[in-house]
């Protein structure tokens, strides 16, 4: 799920836009692969000798290289934008934290505030990794190929057109199921964070006072409430994978069975149905 805030970090339109370009070249280049190999096997299939199909091997592996280079300066481009934004994150973050003082430390907590400059930071850099990818590819390349498919065989088009919004739905459901949860983790997470790093702080006081035995059963509890937490947060995360997995392969399996019928009925031809 997209955050708002992302769209006020700094050059978030360029690399969003150059993000978008490479994805057409990617789903252009998905394209011209199925189209070469397709047409390569069709041709063998009909007699032709191997030789005669050194042209279609040479295109499909031009595009292969191609399309992993694109996404080599994909993960390039992204790998130096995210780690930029980090750490222009963490520099606002301590100017803001000397800039209001101790009482931002005494109301958040000590662990808290430490995890989110250090660990927090680093999530926060991979989550604008991942999740301009995931945007931008899922908001282009499946509609290029959809079209392309469409050209190709309408029929095959439409089954894949009225599958394509239950995967939506369900992924729309579980991922507010799986906020809710993440929101919950994060509350125990922000608990134990504080509570550990307090307890270090005052482990000479507390052994004074022969209390130490107790607050490592208080740390186990808390601990224990957070991989609670932790693995209630990843059934939802991975049943929404498995939802995503079971559409999809429900949708090919569809088009595949009838491609498979038509094409011993005679309804449509070998390079198509192949590509």
């Amino acid at each position: 799920m997209m955050d708002k805030a992302l769209m006020s970090l700094s050059k978030i339109k360029q690399i969003m836009g150059m993000l978008a370009e490479l994805a057409v070249l990617q789903a252009l280049f998905i394209i011209g692969q199925a189209y070469t190999l397709a047409r390569m096997i069709t041709n063998l299939w009909q007699g032709e000798l191997m030789k005669d199909q050194i042209t279609w091997l040479v295109g499909f592996l031009v595009i292969y290289l191609a399309r992993h280079a694109s996404i080599w300066l994909r993960d390039h481009l992204l790998d130096h934008y995210a780690a930029e934004q980090s750490k222009g994150l963490r520099k606002a973050l301590l100017e803001k934290i000397f800039r209001i003082g101790p009482s931002i430390v005494q109301q958040q907590g000590t662990g808290n505030m430490t995890t989110m400059a250090l660990e927090g930071i680093t999530q926060v850099e991979n989550y604008i990794h991942l999740i301009l990818v995931k945007i931008i590819n899922l908001m282009l390349i499946p509609w290029i190929i959809l079209a392309f498919i469409f050209y190709l065989d309408l029929q095959s088009g439409l089954i894949l057109i009225t599958i394509y919004p239950l995967i939506i739905l369900f992924m729309v459901l579980l991922g507010y199921a799986a906020r809710g949860k993440a929101d919950r983790q994060y509350a125990s997470f922000q608990v134990l964070s504080n509570h550990f790093l307090d307890s270090l702080r005052g482990i000479d006081t507390l052994k004074m006072f022969g209390l130490s035995k107790r607050y490592g059963k208080s740390i186990f509890q808390t601990s224990e409430s957070f991989r609670k937490a932790t693995m209630s947060t990843l059934k939802i995360a991975i049943l929404s994978s498995f939802a995503l997995d079971f559409f999809t392969t429900l949708s090919v399996a569809i088009v595949a069975v009838m491609l498979g019928l038509r094409l011993i009925n005679e309804g449509i031809f070998l390079f198509p149905a192949l590509t």
